[in-house]
């Protein structure tokens, strides 16, 4: 039977943040995703995982499947089978960047026959997908089990919720380091800053304006071109957004709003 929910709002567990750290600590490196598939393999038993972006023929940006299995190409699968797919549901929910919904389905939910008897031949029991619209596209994290696996749990749904909503944003980020695309700044910080506005409503606009800036990396200085005031303005609304949030660095400011 499908399964729906909407976890945008639920607590991420502490047992999250150490895979969280383990991908961040990879940013920009060449094996980045490699890293990103050992960190979930190592966390539970995982027989198929794709990390994809919805845009027009887009292939995974992250893809591991049995090796005597290959993948469906992701331009496939857009086209042939996502419009009559369960996630098709999932997807139309994820209007809003701060909604990420979860998806349980099982090969008999699959009206396609030849995707659901491609699904039963494998051996597929369950396949868990976690969907986030983002930039005007969304992108998904699908992780499937076979028979000797077992079903997930709910302790690893709630893990690979709070593992989804950390480490998305770093997939973002590595793309943007190593060239895959071009980051609009102004966007991320618009984004950043109505984090900071729903989770944190004490801090003042001007020092979400900061605090959005210093998640990403921008410095005093063009925090300060960007704003148009002084850097002795930005070490001040920074020092008291700080004091306010509990933490000491824009390391500790950018873990604290991807929770």
């Amino acid at each position: 039977m499908t399964v729906l929910k909407r976890i945008e709002a639920d607590p991420i567990a502490s047992a999250v943040l150490p895979a969280f750290e383990a991908i961040l600590g990879k940013l920009g490196a060449a094996g980045f995703y490699r890293n990103f598939i050992r960190v979930l393999k190592d966390q539970m038993p995982i027989d198929r995982l794709y990390f994809i972006e919805g845009t027009a023929g887009a292939e995974p940006l992250i893809a591991e499947t049995e090796a005597d299995k290959p993948a469906v190409p992701g331009s496939t699968y857009i086209t042939q089978f996502l419009p009559t797919d369960p996630l098709q549901t999932a997807i139309m929910m994820v209007c809003d960047p701060a909604v990420v919904v979860r998806l349980q389905v099982t090969p008999r939910d699959i009206v396609v026959p030849r995707y659901r008897a491609m699904l039963e031949r494998a051996g597929v029991i369950e396949r868990v997908s976690f969907v986030q619209n983002y930039n005007k596209a969304w992108r998904c994290l699908t992780v499937v089990r076979r028979a000797p696996s077992g079903a997930f749990s709910d302790p690893e749904l709630e893990w690979l919720g709070g593992f989804f909503r950390l480490a998305t944003p770093l997939i973002d980020r590595h793309r943007v380091l190593v060239g895959e695309v071009v980051e609009n700044r102004a966007d991320r910080v618009a984004e950043l800053e109505g984090r900071f506005a729903r989770s944190f409503p004490t801090l003042t606009p001007r020092e979400r304006q900061i605090c959005a800036r210093a998640a990403i990396g921008v410095s005093i200085e063009g925090a300060a071109l960007d704003l148009g005031i002084g850097t002795s303005s930005v070490l001040t609304y920074r020092k008291r957004a700080y004091r306010r949030l509990g933490v000491t660095s824009a390391y500790e400011l950018a873990r604290l709003v991807m929770r």
